[in-house]
């Protein structure tokens, strides 16, 4: 832990992001109207989370608290839910006893060989069944259309959602579309945090990229000859529609600020 975080002599290379300032908000375009309406836009956060509890839907939180943690082989919830925190054990335990087999099957076949070469491997062994059923089910929840949101389950149960959605690496397509959908439903259904929504935001975006698109939401950046520039983008109108509708900071500013911040890519604290 020492060692993973820098600590002692090692810490003085460490260079952690740094806040923008007053006068970095005063450079650029909107910066002091942005920087001036964030208390009111905590504000108003907390006072709509708070109208939105309870979920509408607990029995669905719960399933969903339950089928992620299965799926996901862990919890989303502290010890105050042990039905959720057993789901995940009994997972973890059954996920530990498939690789503990497969181990001692190639142990067994290297002590069989030959010595005609190595032997193949084994392929991994399949997830336990009720770890396959937990995929299933998890994933017609979030086929539903909508998907459900903040007001139906909670903010516990759709940052659950998102972190089946994010671990989703297996096919690139059903992953922009899953985000797309969870997208839709925040508009629909708004109140989650603003960080979810820009790893939302960034994960369709990182998508179209990689598939020779443009991006759609203007969340990734570029640093050609140590100036800050977005990359391509589908419709400037469509980015900047989308990103006050879900209260991000225009991209002007943001690229603008990344601009005096010397920071194409990483954190930026008082973002979004």
């Amino acid at each position: 832990m020492v060692a993973a975080f820098g600590l002692g002599e090692a810490a003085a290379t460490v260079v952690l992001p740094r806040f923008p300032s007053e006068a970095d908000y005063l450079a650029c375009p909107g910066g002091q109207a942005w920087r001036d309406g964030t208390r009111a836009r905590i504000d108003r956060a907390d006072l709509l989370r708070r109208s939105l509890s309870p979920p509408r839907d607990p029995a669905l939180r719960e399933a969903v608290l339950r089928l992620s943690a299965q799926a996901l082989q862990r919890p989303y919830l502290d010890g105050s839910n042990p039905g959720v925190e057993a789901a995940a054990a009994a997972a973890d335990a059954a996920a530990a006893a498939a690789d503990a087999a497969a181990a001692a099957a190639d142990a067994a076949a290297d002590s069989m060989a030959d010595g005609k070469g190595a032997q193949p491997r084994r392929a991994p062994p399949s997830p336990p069944a009720e770890v396959q059923a937990a995929v299933r089910r998890l994933g017609d929840i979030l086929r539903r259309q909508p998907m459900p949101g903040i007001a139906e389950i909670g903010e516990d149960g759709v940052q659950a959602l998102w972190g089946a959605i994010e671990r989703d690496r297996g096919d690139a397509a059903r992953q922009e579309r899953l985000a797309e959908a969870f997208l839709d439903t925040q508009r629909r259904s708004p109140g989650i945090d603003p960080f979810t929504l820009r790893n939302a935001m960034e994960r369709v975006d990182v998508l179209r990229l990689a598939d020779g698109r443009r991006q759609r939401y203007g969340t990734q950046f570029d640093y050609p000859e140590r100036k800050v520039v977005q990359r391509p983008i589908e419709s400037e109108r469509a980015m900047d529609a989308y990103r006050a509708e879900f209260g991000m900071m225009p991209a002007a500013l943001e690229t603008c600020l990344r601009q005096r911040l010397e920071n194409p890519y990483g954190f930026l604290p008082g973002f979004p």
